[in-house]
């Protein structure tokens, strides 16, 4: 697969003028959750807001193809790679101000860390963040949700830098959060990268908020097939009673395999990477799994996790 024209004087250009140190034909399998996928042009890793701003900026500025990974947690990076700039976020400064419950993060945060950061500080409402394996950015960008708690229900703002370079506070409203959705997945967002976030949080009983993490930590462990290479679940639950996992199930695909890679039989909304499996496989058990529900059940699994790469659309 040919590489990206520019890729030697980008990663010249990255270290001139921000001192970052891009690596060439990078794999990108270690960095996502699924442990999936081929090499990226150019990888940067990035470890603070002010760095990030100006690696998105310059992108932006020379028309550089960018992407951005947080903890790699919902994506298949296809098996061919990434071409050009793929930036690993690691920005991850965060501030409590426990007087008024507000929690102020970098969109490379880690949501399990956000979680403990609260509960620290003696906040609640931020418990739910523990079962959402990806950073800040990824579930604003996603809406995530995870044990009856959403992101929408704590989040005060988001700070974004626009395409053309200009940054920007935006309010919850402006976010357009709904069910596993955002602005940064419509046309609105298009081109918009998110910094960080800020959350409202609640005074609460600190035994009262270890308790609960604890809950989270034995119900992750009994019903999800945790410490296998995944992506997390692949499907949203579709509106009415029935979820996404079960219906998987009821068409007779739970621990259905392709190659390397399988459906849970724990939890059949899970594709796991048994060893050696490839994009591709698991693309294949994707399909599977949307054919097969619309044929016995008639409705259209939407995904909830994305394909992404070359030749991935």
């Amino acid at each position: 697969m040919p590489v990206w024209s520019e890729r030697d004087e980008a990663g010249r250009e990255l270290e001139r003028r921000l001192g970052i140190r891009a690596e060439r034909d990078a794999s990108l399998a270690e960095h996502t959750t699924m442990r999936v996928g081929g090499p990226a042009d150019l990888l940067a890793t990035i470890r603070d807001r002010f760095t990030l701003r100006g690696a998105v900026r310059l992108a932006q500025s020379r028309g550089w193809p960018l992407t951005i990974l947080g903890r790699g947690s919902n994506v298949v990076i296809s098996d061919a790679g990434i071409r050009g700039l793929v930036i690993l976020n690691r920005s991850a400064g965060a501030t409590v101000d426990a007087a008024t419950g507000v929690v102020s993060a970098d969109s490379g945060l880690s949501m399990a860390k956000l979680s403990t950061i609260a509960a620290e500080a003696g906040l609640t409402g931020a418990e739910f963040t523990l079962a959402i394996p990806g950073n800040v950015g990824g579930a604003v960008w996603a809406s995530a949700g995870a044990h009856g708690g959403e992101i929408a229900q704590i989040i005060q703002g988001a700070t974004i830098l626009h395409a053309d370079g200009s940054e920007e506070e935006l309010p919850r409203e402006a976010l357009e959060l709904s069910y596993r959705s955002s602005r940064f997945k419509g046309e609105a967002g298009r081109g918009e990268v998110i910094l960080g976030a800020t959350f409202q949080l609640q005074r609460g009983d600190p035994e009262l908020i270890r308790g609960q993490l604890e809950e989270i930590r034995r119900w992750r462990r009994e019903h999800q097939p945790l410490g296998i290479p995944s992506a997390g679940s692949v499907f949203r639950n579709p509106p009415g009673d029935q979820s996404a996992g079960a219906l998987i199930e009821a068409a007779g695909l739970k621990g259905r395999r392709i190659g390397g890679a399988e459906i849970s039989t724990m939890h059949a909304n899970w594709i796991l990477n048994r060893g050696g499996a490839t994009a591709a496989e698991i693309r294949e058990l994707h399909e599977l799994c949307v054919a097969e529900v619309q044929r016995t059940a008639g409705i259209t699994l939407e995904s909830e996790i994305v394909f992404l790469g070359e030749g991935a659309k």
